[in-house]
């Protein structure tokens, strides 16, 4: 647990910080139209980086940022000239643009370098798992005072003006972001700050009306995705950066599912009735292919059976159970000499011991009769359930068939009284002025 804690802790403050004034830029990009606003100034600062790279700065140094933070102020400029565009043309796709030319140019820049595929998988999923405390400290006061003057600025409307005032104010605005973005793509890269900016915002948006609001929600979720995708990145051994933006993508699938059902568009009945009729349909169409082929796969039984191998004795009988237990048994022993064979071999190299080839040929020759013995007992333990099941066609078929039936007429009959329930109500309606008449 220490060690999860020395590990991830550090990363988790960064990603904390990065989510509250990335959501705070988020809501007035969401606001804006232009979602992709955060590709595109993150990727202008990824051009400045590798131009830096290409020149022998190395990452993190005070030139790289020079670098990165001159193209990110000069894909600002661009961004803040497009309210001046015809207005047949979206702005969104001249966002793109400038996404795309930056990334194209980065990529005709660091084709021939020796080590611009690693530069590359850097840029795009970044190093949050190894940030420093400089860094954080460093980044602390910027991105407070941004946070501050972003949120005088979007109080008092400043960023709705328009003619040159809101052109200064874009400028101002995208100049701000590329200053915080020049800085989280060098600690987290393009994808997570991408990640970062979009679903805590969309989080907030779908819970929240108002603005201070719709911050809080957003970072809540965001921080609870990050600490997910932290604590999985470790658990899995994969990279910090990529899981993260799964994780964060996930939690907006769960936000979206949790608003439905709030808001009633996916109605709690009439979802269990779907549930449920899907439910029964699947174990039909597995029974009925049960029926039909009881040696081929099983998906749904056999799913069942690995949750729940009891399940299994309800059709073995005494002695297809004795030979699948037995044949399991093998199984297990032939494995587990498989794998201390291989240990041996693997310790041996790693100890850079000296093992001469007749004992590797002689290894070699008993991992792959043993491997041979397993698929063995693992072909007796199919053919055992094959011919089990076999018993099984006619009764799962019937079963299923009735099961399907029952549910259907449960369904019928429940839009049946429905319909009366709404008649009679109608005809109530109708009655009732006449009574009062009288």
């Amino acid at each position: 647990m220490s060690e999860l804690y020395d590990l991830l802790a550090l990363p988790f403050l960064a990603s904390v910080l990065l989510i509250g004034i990335h959501c705070q830029f988020g809501l007035q990009v969401l606001k804006r139209s232009v979602v992709f606003v955060d590709l595109a100034l993150a990727q202008c600062a990824a051009l400045g980086a590798t131009v830096a790279f290409m020149q022998g700065h190395m990452p993190q140094t005070a030139a790289t940022y020079a670098w990165s933070l001159g193209f990110a102020w000069g894909g600002a400029l661009l961004l803040s000239l497009v309210r001046f565009a015809p207005k047949k043309i979206p702005h969104e796709a001249l966002v793109g643009v400038v996404y795309v030319a930056s990334a194209s140019a980065a990529l005709l820049l660091i084709e021939k370098a020796p080590q611009g595929a690693e530069h590359l998988k850097q840029i795009l999923t970044g190093s949050v798992l190894t940030v420093r405390s400089e860094e954080l400290f460093h980044a602390v006061p910027m991105y407070v005072a941004i946070g501050v003057l972003l949120g005088i600025s979007s109080h008092r409307k400043w960023l709705e003006r328009t003619g040159l005032t809101g052109w200064l104010a874009d400028f101002c605005f995208y100049a701000a972001f590329g200053l915080v973005v020049t800085s989280s793509v060098a600690m987290a890269g393009v994808l997570l700050v991408f990640s970062f900016l979009i679903v805590p915002s969309l989080i907030g948006l779908l819970f929240a009306e108002t603005g201070m609001k719709q911050l809080a929600v957003g970072w809540g979720g965001g921080v609870v995705a990050a600490a997910i995708g932290l604590i999985a990145s470790y658990q899995l051994d994969a990279s910090t950066g990529a899981t993260m933006v799964c994780a964060f993508a996930l939690m907006l699938v769960f936000g979206l599912i949790v608003r439905s059902v709030i808001d009633l568009k996916v109605r709690w009945y009439a979802a269990f009735k779907v549930s449920a009729l899907g439910c029964v349909s699947l174990v039909f169409i597995s029974a009925m292919w049960l029926a039909i082929q009881p040696r081929a796969d099983q998906p749904l039984l056999d799913a069942a059976e690995a949750m729940a191998p009891s399940l299994r004795e309800a059709y073995f009988n005494e002695k297809e159970k004795a030979i699948y237990e037995d044949a399991k048994a093998y199984e297990g022993r032939y494995a587990e000499e498989a794998a201390r064979l291989t240990g041996v071999e693997v310790r041996s190299r790693w100890q850079d011991a000296t093992v001469d080839d007749n004992a590797v040929r002689r290894m070699s020759s008993f991992q792959q009769s043993y491997n041979e013995m397993i698929k063995g007992e693992r072909f007796v333990m199919q053919e055992t359930r094959s011919r089990a099941r076999e018993r099984l066609r006619l009764p799962v078929a019937l079963a299923a068939s009735a099961l399907l039936v029952a549910m259907l007429s449960w369904l019928i009959g429940l839009e049946k009284i429905k319909v009366f329930t709404k008649f009679d109500s109608q005809k109530i309606k109708k009655i009732t002025p006449v009574f009062a008449g009288d």
